[in-house]
């Protein structure tokens, strides 16, 4: 009892604690870790549960193990991708009038349409666009400092294709600091402008909005400023058509009848990987040191909203739960290695590092489980930094800080003599 209520107990786990927040905050730029943090630096554990294999089956991985088995995901029916390609605009026009024919509930296009480009390409875009119900197109939020989530303004497609259709903003959220690409994990339902009080809604959002005004309420209700994505899959588990398929209506294109149909580029033939609007997602196959983004941006509106829709949210915990894990186990573990440092000295690195390694392997499968099982994130990065830490820290403490601290403690008169006599007991 006296290690676990005892004074150096409280001690040295704010000394770790100080340890820990100072070294996760040091301003130090070193490349002697490179290889190793560039290859771990964008990783969750979490991303695990939804790590598959690579929609290119040449490219996918023998004998590797997955936690989701593809097959048991339900492709969902209610979105439809249409892969836009390269086409010009006037053959976006084609497409749309052919798509309109089946009667969609709602039509997205994740694609700018900015300049003017002359009258026979966008005469016929602007008609085709104004005889489109439910239409959404795509926005950008604009910022002039890079450093912050304030954003400044909107910019729009051309006025003149802008006239009927309803707008959200196409923004992806990803963990890229002007550092290339970054895993996609969350994103905004709604975003701020300035220091106004109007929200405007993401893409996805608004898509939502206008098929299922219920699910959209849902959403709103939450009042989470990110959501967490819940991949369904890449664009295999949507019903996607290429544009020849669109154009030439080939295939049963009667299945967007009620449907939403979001327009966008998906390589320059249906899932041939390039490096345009594309994004490492946690689906990718290799989820840590990846070598090649995973999913085009329009199949990531989709996921988005195919959660919405199915209401299959994330759920995050709340940060005074981490830190409250993180205090519990430091102090645990300070309590229990002081021990171990007074009483079994000689086998104090055996022991501590078995407990380690230990605790670190089961908080990470605790990590996948609530995610895998429950849909529930948990943050425990600083939960693992401090196990990690816990052993070397409190021998330090044991060996050449808590005599110091004692000593100071006393002079002061803050403890008695008793106490530093007790302390080695």
């Amino acid at each position: 009892m006296k290690y676990l209520f005892g004074l150096n107990t409280f001690l040295c786990t704010g000394y770790i604690g100080l340890f820990v927040f100072f070294f996760t905050h040091l301003p130090i730029q070193t490349d002697l870790f490179d290889p190793l943090a560039k290859a771990f630096e964008d990783f969750e554990m979490s991303d695990l549960v939804f790590s598959q294999p690579s929609v290119n089956e040449n490219l996918a991985s023998d004998k590797v193990e997955y936690l989701r088995d593809p097959s048991e995901i339900a492709s969902d029916t209610n979105v439809i991708l249409v892969n836009i390609q390269f086409k010009n605009r006037a053959k976006i026009a084609q497409m749309l009038d052919i798509i309109n024919k089946y009667e969609p509930k709602v039509v997205a296009i994740d694609a700018f349409f900015r300049k003017e480009k002359g009258p026979a390409l966008d005469f016929p875009l602007a008609m085709a666009l104004s005889q489109t119900k439910n239409l959404v197109l795509v926005n950008e939020l604009v910022t002039t400092d890079d450093k912050k989530d304030v954003f400044d303004s909107l910019q729009y497609s051309n006025p003149m294709f802008n006239e009927t259709s309803d707008n959200g903003f196409a923004n992806v959220l990803s963990s890229a600091k002007g550092e290339g690409f970054r895993t996609v994990r969350e994103f905004y339902p709604f975003q701020y402008l300035g220091s106004t009080d109007s929200l405007y809604p993401n893409f996805s959002t608004k898509i939502v909005e206008l098929a299922n005004p219920e699910a959209y309420e849902c959403l709103k209700s939450r009042g989470y400023f990110k959501e967490t994505i819940n991949w369904t899959g890449n664009y295999r588990k949507f019903t996607a058509f290429d544009a020849h398929q669109v154009l030439g209506e080939i295939g049963d294109l009667s299945v967007m009848k009620d449907k939403i149909v979001i327009l966008g580029y998906i390589g320059q033939q249906l899932g041939a990987r390039d490096l345009v609007d594309i994004f490492y997602t946690p689906q990718n196959p290799r989820v840590a040191g990846r070598a090649y983004p995973d999913t085009y941006g329009v199949v990531v509106h989709a996921n988005i909203v195919s959660m919405i829709m199915e209401k299959k949210y994330i759920h995050q915990t709340p940060e005074w739960l981490t830190m409250l894990i993180l205090v519990v186990i430091t102090y645990l573990n300070v309590a229990l290695f002081l021990f171990i440092a007074d009483r079994r000295k000689m086998y104090y690195d055996l022991i501590t590092k078995s407990i380690q390694l230990l605790e670190i392997a089961l908080f990470m499968g605790f990590i996948v489980i609530l995610m895998l099982k429950f849909q529930i994130k948990i943050h425990l990065t600083f939960v693992l930094v401090a196990v990690a830490l816990s052993g070397d820290l409190t021998e330090l403490y044991a060996g050449s800080l808590r005599p110091i601290t004692e000593k100071y403690l006393l002079k002061f008169g803050l403890i008695n003599s008793k106490f530093e006599n007790n302390s080695d007991d």
